[in-house]
């Protein structure tokens, strides 16, 4: 078994796009091309298949495709430095990378094989469950790439996939609303248009893109949203979860900005009623100090813990949330005083596109394994330690 590898680059000229797609502001373009300057030489792209036939004699092929290890080594770095914007950059550029690959995966399959593929079924979609990712692997029988016990895998810019193999040329098989192959069979949404340059009139274009951020989220459900965890001793989890809180808001997703362990009011919440994006979920009790060996303290806490998660459950269910910020979560779960399954479910089952932040000390591993972003702060000094108290408008 070989793996065979992909060529693929991007180039610089298409940049602008780049930054519509992913939401940048233009601004950003030279630290964009810098970034994959820097990335590109060292993304080694490969993929390997077998071929195989279905209960009706049809053949497909099973592919596995990954960007190897340098996408997760640059994220890694930023984050290890708190530069999450550096760290979305590099994720991002990951993305259209892989985007590339699909095409040239179908161009060396119709090549090896003399058919043509039509339509991705990737590992987790309805027709390809999570639970036959192990069997999959092994029939694929190779070692760099490899999943966790929540079937993430690893590298993260690496897929798993089915692609029925037909006789004759397919229309292009994205699953992208924003595809233009409009009429494809394949599509499981609604086509709703791509941005168009028209070469008598590029006014046209300008006037769609000063419709703003807005316009822009018209898509956003068909983005892949990732898991962050903010972790560690030192200060500043909360405030990171809360500047991802205002810039997420700022660019018109819905955001969702739950505390638990937390009565007493904080001041972030009175800049979050000035902005109509953010909704916070909290407990309105002060309950004080959590007690452990204190049976009413443990079933105040857990009650009103799982009274803040059915509120959540029910805004995720409804569609009512792009973005959820799980402030402090990590206490209930250690302590036992949140229904596990209900919250590893809402981890496990998310809809695709929603983005959700995890923060507090003492990470349990199932917050490790499932998240794709993992920032620890590390406390080197604290005046708390001098005998300052918290301070508003500082820690609270």
């Amino acid at each position: 078994m070989t793996f065979e590898p992909i060529e693929v680059s991007l180039d610089e000229n298409c940049f602008d796009a780049f930054i519509r797609r992913y939401h940048f502001n233009d601004s950003d373009k030279l630290e964009i091309i810098r970034t994959y300057r820097k990335i590109a030489p060292r993304v080694h792209a490969i993929f390997h298949y077998v071929l195989e036939k279905d209960k009706n004699g049809n053949e497909f092929a099973l592919v596995v495709a990954s960007l190897g290890r340098a996408i997760d080594e640059y994220q890694n770095m930023f984050l290890s430095k708190e530069n999450i914007q550096q760290a979305y950059i590099v994720d991002c550029l990951g993305l259209e990378l892989l985007s590339l690959a699909y095409d040239k995966i179908d161009e060396m399959l119709h090549e090896k094989t003399g058919l043509f593929a039509g339509g991705y079924q990737f590992a987790g979609s309805d027709v390809f469950p999570l639970e036959e990712l192990p069997e999959a692997m092994k029939k694929l029988g190779q070692k760099k790439i490899r999943y966790n016990d929540a079937y993430v895998l690893l590298p993260k810019k690496s897929v798993v996939f089915r692609t029925p193999l037909y006789k004759e040329k397919q229309e292009k098989h994205s699953r992208c609303s924003g595809c233009s192959a409009k009429n494809c069979s394949f599509r499981s949404s609604e086509y709703s248009g791509v941005t168009v340059v028209l070469d008598k009139n590029r006014d046209a274009e300008t006037d769609k893109e000063d419709e703003g951020r807005g316009s822009l989220m018209n898509n956003v459900q068909n983005a892949k949203g990732l898991v962050h965890l903010y972790t560690g001793e030192g200060k500043g989890k909360t405030t990171a979860s809360i500047g991802l809180a205002v810039r997420a808001a700022g660019a018109g997703r819905k955001v969702v900005f739950t505390q638990f362990m937390k009565g007493r009011k904080t001041s972030e919440l009175n800049s979050f009623e000035e902005l109509e994006n953010i909704k916070v979920i909290r407990s309105s009790k002060n309950l004080g100090w959590f007690k452990k060996d204190a049976p009413e303290s443990v079933l105040a806490f857990t009650n009103e813990h799982n009274r803040i998660l059915g509120d959540i459950e029910n805004l995720v269910e409804k569609g009512q949330c792009d973005v959820l910020i799980m402030d402090e979560a990590t206490y209930p779960y250690n302590y036992g005083i949140v229904d596990k399954k209900r919250f590893e479910a809402l981890i496990l089952n998310k809809p695709a596109y929603m983005e959700i932040v995890l923060t507090g000390r003492n990470a349990p591993d199932f917050f490790i394994d499932n998240a794709d972003y993992i920032t620890e702060m590390k406390k080197i000094r604290h005046p708390y330690d001098g005998g300052i108290e918290a301070r508003l408008g500082i820690e609270y």
